[in-house]
């Protein structure tokens, strides 16, 4: 019996070796091909399909930071692109050169390089000082960044008092931020945010008489550099991030944040996360 039990373990330890060389064999040739592929399931031990089932969700993340990159730097080169252009025409022909609309191009790619700089450094900072967390009213927060703003049309808060949260307080105010820019980006002369209590948690809503967002990208406008086609958009295309960081935030934070038809005819962004105990 003790020989026997020693060979079964001998054949089932050799059997997870050659599954185990068979998995890193397979993650070789994925880094080589460096395009996005899985290991492949088969009918293995709980343990063994567990850690194929990790190495597969790590390698869509891997896939998803190397497309980002990619676009990333698609969108770095764009401006920079146009700079040069703009730059190189004016010394080519200096006494021709129009000086003001030079500098004004050259204004207009510096200011989006500085987007995508101030969204990637937010991107970056996955984790604030603990000191940052405290427990506020989201109302009085909502009330403060609203008075702090200069936008084209005008804000009207309608705030539930006493809706308290503990959370980063810059990171909730970043949330505020993206979705009052949203807002002003697309609507054309409403813009509306409510704070307010459902279910146990906290509520923040922002929203506007824009064209909305249809059904089928209500969820994909959350993912990093997607953006809407065909929609108006005051000041013209953003970057595609402000939507991203807000659900990275949310989700921080153990919340949420969505998409719907909004009442005023355009979209409705929620932010939804746990409320204090009073």
């Amino acid at each position: 019996m003790v020989l026997a039990t020693a060979v079964a373990g001998r054949v089932l330890v050799r059997r997870l070796l050659r599954r185990v060389r068979a998995i890193s064999g397979d993650l070789a040739d994925i880094n080589l091909s460096d395009e996005h592929a899985q290991i492949a399931q088969q009918h293995d031990q709980q343990e063994v399909t567990q850690l194929v089932d990790n190495i597969n969700v790590s390698l869509d993340m891997l896939d998803r930071e190397r497309r980002f990159s990619s676009n990333i730097a698609h969108e770095i080169r764009s401006p920079l692109a146009g700079i040069r252009v703009t730059v190189e025409e004016a010394t080519a022909r200096p006494g021709e050169a129009d000086y003001p609309r030079v500098l004004e191009a050259v204004l207009r790619g510096v200011d989006r390089l500085e987007a995508l700089a101030t969204a990637l450094l937010l991107i970056a900072r996955s984790s604030a000082s603990q000191a940052d967390w405290g427990r506020f009213d989201l109302c009085d927060l909502v009330r403060h960044e609203v008075a702090d703003r200069n936008d084209p049309i005008s804000i009207e808060v309608i705030c539930t008092p006493g809706v308290e949260i503990t959370a980063m307080r810059t990171r909730i105010c970043q949330v505020i931020t993206n979705l009052l820019d949203n807002a002003q980006h697309h609507a054309t002369r409403r813009v509306q945010v409510r704070v307010g209590r459902s279910d146990g948690n906290a509520r923040l809503t922002v929203s506007d008489d824009g064209p909305g967002v249809p059904e089928k990208d209500r969820e994909r406008i959350f993912d990093r550099m997607y953006q809407l086609k065909n929609v108006s958009q005051r000041g013209g295309p953003g970057i595609g991030l402000g939507l991203a960081i807000t659900r990275d935030i949310a989700r921080a934070h153990h919340g949420t944040v969505w998409v719907e038809p909004s009442p005023l005819g355009g979209a409705c962004f929620t932010l939804q996360l746990p409320a204090s105990a009073p």
